[in-house]
């Protein structure tokens, strides 16, 4: 395994180098100058305004600008072109935000998917099964943003339970962990159910195709409870393909960050990359793209080894022990 994983670690370097510039290119393509939004160009002169864009390192030309945010953004020396700081400083303190948001909408939807699929699945085309089918089609199908909203107006308007921004009380900055959960709650149940119904139909379909195989049917014969046959046997082959889908919906659910927090107004980092968009902060919007590629890649890896853990007949790097 350990020789694996040196192999896809390295496969990172080339792929990763390649993201950013791929993402330097599309930022420069992009309209607008970014010294024009710090500063009110109508008041420097040319020279003032040249002397500013240089300070950017604006003048230079794209190859060289290229190769010095690159070599910036490794040392961890590149700088947000709004405020100064090292672009990394901002995203350690914004990561908690997003991190918190992320894990909570991520275990809401396993708690929540794994069993509703199964239940869809030990019961199929019956009654319940038709209905979590049209919750499931639904939640695929609803914008998350238009899902915030609703939620917003009934729990913090009409009920006024819980509260419909930010992350502590607006009375201080201080907040106690006790005080920033309820901010928390709506932010994560609508990006949890961004995925919750693909989790859900991923589990019912491995769950139909694991309760067809003959080591079921021989758990059976051999007189076993139904509960043990289902989530002893059946289960444990069904989550292959969920491990597989979380996977792929990892960069769905970064990238739904950047809508759910500014919906919400917390301050994480999907709520940072909106604001260096519209600003055109060129370093952080390098810095967020590059980790976000960097989370995906890892993230991959994990579901390699994922795979082992929950079938040992499973070699990585492709096949089966035992052929």
């Amino acid at each position: 395994m350990r020789r694996y994983l040196i192999r896809r670690l390295l496969q990172f370097i080339p792929v990763l180098l390649g993201i950013a510039l791929v993402t330097f290119v599309i930022v420069r393509l992009a309209p607008g100058d970014p010294a024009s939004l710090l500063v009110d160009v109508t008041v420097l002169s040319r020279e003032e305004l040249e002397r500013f864009r240089r300070q950017l390192g604006l003048e230079a030309a794209l190859p060289e600008q290229f190769v010095r945010m690159v070599g910036e953004l490794a040392t961890g020396q590149l700088r947000s072109f709004r405020t100064g700081q090292p672009v990394l400083t901002i995203v350690a303190e914004r990561l908690p935000v997003t991190a918190a948001l992320l894990l909570g909408a991520l275990a809401l939807a396993l708690l929540a998917g794994i069993p509703l699929g199964v239940v869809s699945a030990v019961r199929p085309y019956g009654r319940l099964d038709a209905w979590l089918t049209v919750a499931a089609l639904g939640g695929l199908s609803m914008p998350s943003f238009w899902f915030a909203l609703i939620l917003m107006y009934v729990f913090a308007g009409l009920l006024r339970v819980l509260p419909a921004s930010g992350i502590g009380p607006a009375t201080t900055l201080d907040y106690r962990v006790v005080q920033m959960v309820p901010h928390f709650v709506l932010p994560t149940v609508v990006l949890g159910g961004a995925i919750l119904p693909a989790i859900m139909r991923y589990v019912r379909s491995g769950m139909l195709d694991a309760l067809g195989q003959d080591y079921v049917r021989t758990a059976r014969g051999k007189g076993l409870p139904e509960r043990r046959v289902v989530y002893r046997h059946a289960l444990r082959n069904a989550l292959l393909p969920v491990v597989t889908v979380v996977g792929m919906l990892l960069p769905i659910l970064i990238g739904s960050t950047a809508v759910i927090e500014s919906v919400f107004a917390m301050p994480g980092i999907g709520r940072l990359a909106v604001e260096a968009a519209l600003n055109r902060d060129y370093p952080t919007i390098m810095t967020l793209n590059f980790l976000t590629a960097a989370v995906v890649l890892v993230a991959t890896v994990a579901v390699d080894v994922s795979y082992v853990l929950l079938d040992p007949r499973i070699r990585l790097g492709g096949g089966v022990r035992g052929e």
